[in-house]
């Protein structure tokens, strides 16, 4: 049994407490919240990380823990601890490349779990997609306080990065980054325009100004589409009646009525547990020194396009 301690809330804890209950190879024994000041050694972050390391071999990380620095996450893998993470965190590429170094100096498993394209909407998809030509991603967000762009980006495009480059499995050849302001001196729509050099085509359009509620990704092939509604968790197929057809990028494909040329399938989204299934993968990466399905190298390409865009806009809009 692994002795696993979870960094986060209380809450959080009885969260883990209650998946981990139905999974083998895993032994609960305590939790830290370094948002409470209490829990903080005074003698420093390297002396903190020696005294929730004694407390056991795997740690799981709370997506919502704020004060947590990154020096106390390396020294807990130098001293080899297995790590999962609830989620992307928000670190730059020379943290990542950091953390990545000591993972393969300590031969220990980072995980990181609860990120869409580990969800049953998108894994239902991607059984089907093959070879994408265009993406199109729309989402109905917040717009960015003065001095949060960065921070902004990784809240609400991360995720849908990683999505879109996973599904394209090709690198990014260029990029385009552009905010719009409709209605004042916020950011109310950002278009991030992506080339692959696999000659695949994504493009993000997030913001304010979009429908309240849309949260939709569309996944073009030549002759078929993939429509994947997050806020509705559907999963829609549109084909052509004739195979040798191509489809249409400006076919209404939300009208009720569609053209006759197109045939419409709702695609079974099959239920399941995505907790139980990366926390149980996360033990079996362990004990057969396997890859996570999220690691490291997924959040540092996808930090790689999101730094390279944030330069884009930056460089001409410094107010941001």
């Amino acid at each position: 049994m692994l002795k696993s301690v979870v960094i986060g809330s209380k809450r959080k804890v009885e969260i883990f407490e209650h998946l981990l209950a139905t999974v083998n190879g895993f032994d609960l024994v305590g939790f830290v919240d370094p948002d409470d000041s209490q829990n903080v050694s005074m003698l420093g972050e390297f002396m903190f990380a020696l005294e929730i390391a004694s407390m056991g071999d795997v740690f799981f990380v709370d997506r919502h823990v704020k004060n947590l620095p990154f020096d106390v996450i390396c020294n807990l893998v130098k001293m080899g601890k297995h790590i999962f993470f609830d989620g992307y965190r928000n670190w730059n590429l020379g943290e990542i490349e950091t953390l990545s170094k000591f993972k393969r100096e300590s031969n220990v498993v980072i995980q990181i779990g609860n990120v869409l394209h580990n969800k049953p909407l998108f894994t239902a998809a991607l059984q089907l997609v093959k070879k994408p030509r265009y993406i199109k991603l729309e989402k109905h967000c917040h717009p960015p306080e003065t001095g949060e762009f960065a921070a902004w980006i990784h809240t609400n495009l991360y995720q849908e990065i990683d999505l879109i480059q996973r599904t394209v499995s090709s690198r990014v050849r260029s990029i385009s980054a552009r905010p719009m302001f409709l209605f004042g001196k916020q950011t109310d729509l950002f278009n991030i325009h992506l080339e692959f050099d696999n000659d695949a085509i994504a493009h993000i359009t997030a913001g304010r100004a979009m429908e309240p509620g849309t949260y939709t990704l569309k996944i073009f092939q030549q002759d078929r589409l993939y429509l994947l509604n997050f806020s509705a968790n559907e999963l829609v197929e549109y084909r052509t009646a004739e195979q040798s057809d191509q489809l249409s990028l400006s076919a209404d494909f939300d009208h009720p009525e569609l053209p006759p040329e197109l045939i419409r399938i709702d695609r079974q989204i099959m239920p399941f547990d995505t907790w139980k299934m990366e926390l149980r993968n996360f033990g079996e990466n362990i004990h057969n020194n396997l890859t996570p399905l999220t690691n490291l190298e997924h959040a540092l390409e996808v930090t790689t396009t999101c730094e390279w865009a944030i330069d884009k806009v930056q460089r001409k809009y410094q107010d941001l």
